[in-house]
This record gives structure tokens, C-alpha cells and sequence, in this order.
């Protein structure tokens, strides 16, 4: 099986996937078929399956992206060795909610009966691997379980951005930033950033 990275078979991934997601809003996950894709797409299945063996493939590379995206996004605007004080951060400070709101039929996925596999766990999971391995926070009171600490701030915050989805996104997501970090604010003075992979 052919597999390009060249920028043609990067678009035509991209619009097997948006058909996908779109298909999954129609017709459910389990419902949904190879063929499906192709005609919304309006692409031929030989193409499907120059890139993809099935759709379980498909998947797993969207979900993979998405997670990769969740973390970039989280802090792309910071370097390695950064110290940042929370009480500066601003809604320019990080640009997650930005990308969910303008990925927003990906993440209303969450709300489906029948959706991806493992999707909701994929949020969290991807704001707690971020803090785990990439944020040494300075907590506001000593003797703090690290770990625990970044499991409860990830779940907390994967629910708050969860719960706005769930409101149609009722705020922007500037609105939305500004919340999170007014929260941040109550717990944590700062954080450094560890090394930042390039």
C-alpha cells in the first residue's frame, strides 16, 4: 500500500476525513461505510485505498493527529526553559480553545451515541500527557502529589472545555481562555516548561 506524504495526498486525506466526521454526524459510527465516505468525498474507493486498508485506519490516524494537535496547540506559543507566571497569562497565551472551536465537528463528536471509539477519554488524556511531560507547575501550598494534582487539573479541565461544547460553544474562545486561567489562578503561581521537542 502507497503511502505519500506528498501535499496532493495530504489534501485528499484531509477530505476522506472531513467526509468521515460528516458521515459520523449522519449516520452514526457503526453505520458508516467505506462507500459512504467516498461519495461524500466524491472521490473513487481505489483512492480511499491507496491511503487507508479499512476505516478502522482512518481513525486511528484522525484520533492520532487530533491528540498530537491537542497537546500542540496547549503550547505552541512557548519555548523550552520558558517560566511563566500565571497571573500574566492572557487569552493569546495558548491557543487550544481556538483550535477546538474551529474544529468544532471533530470534538461535537463527543455528543453522538454512536461515536469514535475512545474518544472521550481522548481529551483528558492528551491535557494530563501534556502536563506530565512537558509542565513543572509551581503549586500555591507545599506538599503537593504531582501526579494526582495533574490527573485532576486535566479531567477538570477536559470537562470545562467539554461542558462548553455541550452549550454550542456559548462563549468565544478567547471567553473561554480567560475562564480557564481564572481557575488556573486559584491553585498555581506558575509553570516552566521542559523541553520542548522540535
Amino acid at each position: 500500500m502507497m503511502k505519500s506524504n506528498s501535499t496532493q495526498a495530504i489534501r485528499t486525506k484531509n477530505f476522506l476525513k472531513k467526509a468521515f466526521i460528516e458521515m459520523v454526524h449522519k449516520k452514526g459510527f457503526s453505520a458508516v461505510t467505506v462507500k459512504d465516505i467516498v461519495d461524500y468525498a466524491q472521490y473513487n474507493r481505489t483512492t480511499y485505498y491507496v491511503y487507508y486498508q479499512n476505516i478502522y485506519e482512518l481513525v486511528e490516524e484522525l484520533m492520532d493527529e487530533m491528540f498530537e494537535s491537542i497537546q500542540y496547540y496547549s503550547m505552541s506559543k512557548y519555548q523550552s526553559e520558558s517560566r511563566v507566571k500565571v497571573e500574566e497569562l492572557t487569552t493569546n497565551s495558548f491557543d487550544l480553545l481556538y483550535y477546538i472551536y474551529d474544529h468544532r465537528d471533530y470534538f461535537t463528536l463527543l455528543f453522538l451515541e454512536d461515536t469514535l471509539p475512545h474518544i472521550h477519554q481522548q481529551l483528558p488524556e492528551a491535557i494530563f500527557n501534556l502536563l506530565k511531560n512537558k509542565f513543572d507547575i509551581q503549586y500555591d501550598v507545599s506538599s503537593v502529589d504531582d501526579y494526582h494534582q495533574k490527573r485532576y487539573m486535566a479531567y477538570g479541565t477536559a470537562g470545562l472545555i467539554t461542558d462548553w461544547i455541550a452549550h454550542d460553544f456559548d462563549v468565544t474562545p478567547g471567553e473561554m481562555t480567560d475562564r480557564l486561567i481564572r481557575i488556573l489562578n486559584t491553585f498555581a503561581r506558575g509553570f516552566v516548561i521542559k523541553e520542548i521537542d522540535t
